[in-house]
Order: structure tokens, then C-alpha cells, then sequence
């Protein structure tokens, strides 16, 4: 299996994803996919699971970024600007650029980093180009744009490895 598809770790929804266990692998940083990992595809409205677990980031000391590949971005835009998030738009996931303006901003190391999405060709694959951990989701929502329903398609035997053994033990990256 190729290593650059396999996320670090697997969780349902970013609320599961335990905080003091990445501050403890020295992440100081996280960046975020929207769609489908902190709202519902094309929405709006944000859970209040997901503004606690982004409030307990910032008590450990973690920044956060909104990285999209929307061109224009004022949707992302806004929710970045209602979360508190530093926003990257127009990414070019899974391309490392977007990625990388995003730690950069944030001013840490890819090592202090971890990428968290839904979405393994892009979110994954992206953060892994970047050399950052990551965090692989379940989509919050079975909504989503008719090409991502049709890189699920690739993805589902993937995600189905992953569910009966779980990703592999990545070891942190080296310090950059």
C-alpha cells in the first residue's frame, strides 16, 4: 500500500481526535479541511461539537488553519473568520503549496504539524507531500460534489483495509 495514502490516524468525526495525544507527538499546529470534516458539505452551520474541540485546541496551544480549494473562498472565508481559523484558499490540494502556506502562517514546522480531512486523495495525500501527520475522518455528511463521490469509489476499498487493521504506526517525521 502505498505509504503516502495511509493516514496516521483514523476517527470518526475531528471531535473523537484526542488532543493531548497529538500535543504530546509536539503538534502545535492543525490544518483543517471544511467539507465534510468540521461541516456538512456546502453548508453553514457548525456543530457544537466541533467549536468545543476547536476551543480545546487553542487552551493546549494549538493553532489552527482552514485549508480549501475554493477559488474565491468567501464561504471559507467567513467560517475561518466565525472559527477563529487562519485561512488558505484556492490550496490545489493535494499539491504541498496550499499546506505549506498554511504552517508557514502559523509559523511552526511541518514536524509540529497535522493535517486533518475527509478526504484521502486530497487531505491525506496533500498533507503527507507536505511531510505532516494526518488525520483521516468519516465524512460528516453522505452529501458531497459529484467528483468526490467518485474518488470514494477508489477510496472505499482503502478505508475498508484501514477499519479491519488501522493505518500502520507512522513514526513522527524528523524535525524540520
Amino acid at each position: 500500500m502505498c505509504a503516502l495514502l495511509e493516514p496516521s490516524i483514523l476517527a470518526d468525526a475531528i471531535w473523537e481526535v484526542d488532543l493531548e495525544s497529538l500535543q504530546a507527538q509536539g503538534v502545535r499546529g492543525l490544518i483543517l479541511d471544511l467539507d465534510n470534516t468540521l461541516v456538512d458539505w456546502n453548508q453553514d452551520y457548525i456543530r457544537p461539537e466541533v467549536r468545543r474541540w476547536l476551543d480545546a485546541a487553542r487552551s493546549l496551544g494549538m493553532q489552527g488553519s482552514l485549508v480549501s480549494n475554493a477559488i474565491r473562498g468567501a464561504r471559507v472565508k467567513r467560517i475561518g473568520a466565525e472559527l477563529g481559523l487562519l485561512v488558505v484558499t484556492w490550496a490545489l490540494k493535494p499539491l504541498p503549496g496550499g499546506f505549506r502556506r498554511a504552517i508557514s502562517a502559523m509559523g511552526i514546522t511541518p514536524a509540529s504539524t497535522c493535517a486533518i480531512g475527509d478526504q484521502v486523495f486530497t487531505d491525506i495525500l496533500g498533507g503527507k507531500l507536505a511531510g505532516v501527520r494526518t488525520v483521516l475522518l468519516t465524512p460528516l455528511s453522505p452529501r458531497e460534489s459529484p467528483h468526490t463521490r467518485l474518488i470514494r469509489l477508489i477510496e472505499r476499498p482503502l478505508r475498508r483495509r484501514w477499519a479491519r487493521s488501522g493505518p500502520a504506526p507512522i513514526p513522527p517525521g524528523p524535525r524540520r
